[in-house]
């Protein structure tokens, strides 16, 4: 169709008012979103940039205080987070263990990953940590949400929903 100006667009307009519609064909098919990595530094930063607006100096500051300890009621300091400055996506054994039972008992099996999920470094990573990860799988954030400040908190429950959703099964959606 060819609406050069208003008056062509208007007469188009009119004609199709009155009619009738119906959808002929509708096709749907089914996509698997694959869970990302936990977050390296970089990714954080940007995340929490699009996320939370946390501009990037403000996260790093913020990941310290979470790496360093914070007062968690008669527990003392406890370091939340794992080392804040990494470009690696390598989890610990351990953590990639407690993450996946955790997933099991809170979530169900069906929203496991059938294996163990391991991402690959980018070229040039330094592997001398692993990812920005929770030291524990099992301090959820609604936990301690009353020991932390506001952005300690969406900070700590982006870095620990990344860490849980990484070892989940693909996010499953139909497109129309």
């Amino acid at each position: 169709v060819s609406l050069p100006n208003q008056q062509h667009a208007q007469a188009a307009l009119a004609a199709l008012q009155g009619a009738s519609y119906q959808v002929s064909d509708l096709k749907e098919r089914e996509i698997h979103n694959q869970p990302l990595p936990p977050f390296t530094t970089s990714q954080l930063q940007q995340q929490a940039s699009i996320q939370l607006r946390f501009s990037t100096s403000k996260t790093m500051i913020i990941a310290q205080q979470l790496y360093e300890g914070v007062e968690v009621g008669e527990e003392g300091p406890v370091g939340l987070i794992t080392y804040m400055r990494t470009d690696s996506v390598r989890i610990a054994d351990e953590a990639l263990a407690q993450c996946r039972r955790l997933i099991e008992g809170e979530f169900g099996k069906e929203y496991l990953s059938p294996q163990p999920r391991h991402y690959k470094a980018r070229r040039g990573a330094q592997e001398a940590h692993e990812a920005i990860r929770p030291t524990s799988a099992h301090i959820f954030p609604e936990e301690v949400k009353e020991y932390l400040t506001p952005e300690q908190f969406k900070l700590y429950n982006l870095i620990w929903r990344r860490f849980g959703a990484s070892q989940m099964s693909p996010a499953l959606y139909q497109e129309r």
